[in-house]
């Protein structure tokens, strides 16, 4: 693998100067949101595993209506991230996997139409038995690359005949947990094999990085920008302090899913009325049949006294801190502060008939002042709320979707054009 990466690197660098003029047409993505059920979370099978039915992307929640994005572009977002579950595509014939496609480039010029830029984010489950990003970057001469790479090719030979200021490719989304490898299968190698041959593919298509650490701006000291051309952005996920926005989900680690009320900013909270949502909230859990461990309670405190009371403190100056790194490593690598993207950010609702987290609209305004100050674009996780929980969603419940106007005014959006 290290062995050819040189040769790589050249072809790269060689289509980076063929490409340096096209950054002009480069997408301007500033305020997103986004769309996470119309091409990603597909209906598995019940009955043969890494498989799904027919579509794969069905229900609901997999539609969304021309109002709704009348109101969603009224506010003021002006771009769509589009997550896009490889594995349906990957796991079916060449005719079926045509059908997906052209359902995927009817949703994006049917987006682009309603006046915005899509961000298609190539978005592998971390679950998928068969096409998860580990099992994709396991080896780059193994066929589940090979494989996921001629896709990624497939779909931007279409998306090339796109608006170019309109339209971007995202290569992976979180591709790794770790920020950095030892092995040959680092991302830091794996990615410039996905640019390169998607680039040979689609030259003037806009193409977007990301880091390890499962997309994190930690790992940007990682990701150098000099091979890649002008045509490229970078999308980095931001989540912090995590405790605070995972806090109650199902899906978190333990004890964060048995935990509510942890407040931002940290400092002068009321680490009490956390306790006793947590301790509330462990009981509602025990009482629906959750396989509540019987620490839970002091998981929770130790977590607690981590997040009040141990450096990092959440104070302030956290998140404007750690956007300020983001801007040193943009000027380190001498490229525009539009070209980085907060691709996914967002704080969690908490259960039904529990109380708003303390400090959630506070959060989102100072994520996304933050980005804005520092010239990055943004792109709120998600539209729409969870399956069967909360979730991130913008909107309150997947029935109604009657958008949050408190999340709206503290995302800098126009409240007003919410009124009926």
């Amino acid at each position: 693998m290290r062995a050819f990466r040189p040769l790589v690197l050249l072809v790269i660098m060689l289509l980076g100067a063929a490409g340096t003029a096209l950054a002009a047409d480069l997408p301007s993505f500033r305020r997103g949101i986004n769309f996470a059920r119309l091409h990603s979370l597909p209906t598995e099978d019940p009955e043969k595993a890494g498989a799904f039915l027919w579509p794969p992307f069905q229900g609901p929640l997999a539609r969304i209506k021309n109002a709704e994005l009348r109101r969603l572009r009224a506010v003021g977002f002006d771009f769509i991230r589009l997550p896009v579950a490889p594995a349906p595509f990957l796991s079916v014939t060449q005719a079926k996997r045509r059908v997906l496609t052209d359902a995927l480039l009817d949703t994006v010029r049917r987006l682009q139409k309603a006046g915005f830029g899509v961000l298609i984010d190539a978005h592998p489950n971390h679950s998928d038995p068969n096409w998860s990003a580990p099992k994709i970057l396991a080896d780059a001469k193994g066929a589940p690359f090979r494989d996921y790479a001629e896709w990624l090719k497939q779909l931007a030979a279409h998306l090339r005949d796109l608006p170019a200021e309109k339209t971007a490719l995202g290569l992976m989304n979180e591709p790794q947990q770790e920020c950095q490898l030892k092995t040959a299968n680092d991302w830091i190698n794996m990615q410039p094999l996905l640019y390169a041959a998607v680039r040979e593919t689609a030259p003037d298509l806009a193409l977007v990085l990301t880091t390890g650490c499962y997309s994190s701006p930690e790992a940007l000291p990682q990701l150098d920008m000099a091979p890649f051309d002008g045509n490229t952005l970078v999308d980095v996920h931001y989540y912090r302090p995590y405790p605070f926005t995972h806090q109650g989900l199902p899906f978190a680690n333990e004890p964060l899913r048995y935990m509510s009320g942890i407040a931002y900013p940290g400092t002068g909270a009321d680490s009490i009325l956390t306790l006793a949502r947590t301790m509330q909230l462990i009981a509602e859990r025990r009482r629906a049949g959750d396989n509540v461990p019987d620490d839970a309670l002091d998981q929770a405190k130790a977590t607690m006294a981590n997040y009040y009371d141990d450096p990092p403190i959440v104070d302030d100056g956290y998140v404007p801190g750690h956007f300020a790194a983001m801007r040193k490593w943009v000027e380190a690598e001498k490229i525009a502060p539009s070209r980085l993207i907060i691709g996914e950010f967002g704080v969690a609702r908490q259960p039904e008939d529990f109380p708003e987290i303390p400090g959630r609209y506070r959060w989102l305004a100072d994520v996304r002042k933050a980005a804005e100050d520092n010239g990055f674009g943004w792109a709120l996780w998600d539209y729409n709320a969870g399956d069967g929980y909360p979730g991130f969603g913008l909107v309150f419940d997947n029935e109604s979707r009657k958008i949050d106007a408190d999340a709206i005014e503290a995302l800098g959006l126009d409240r007003s054009a919410l009124r009926d």
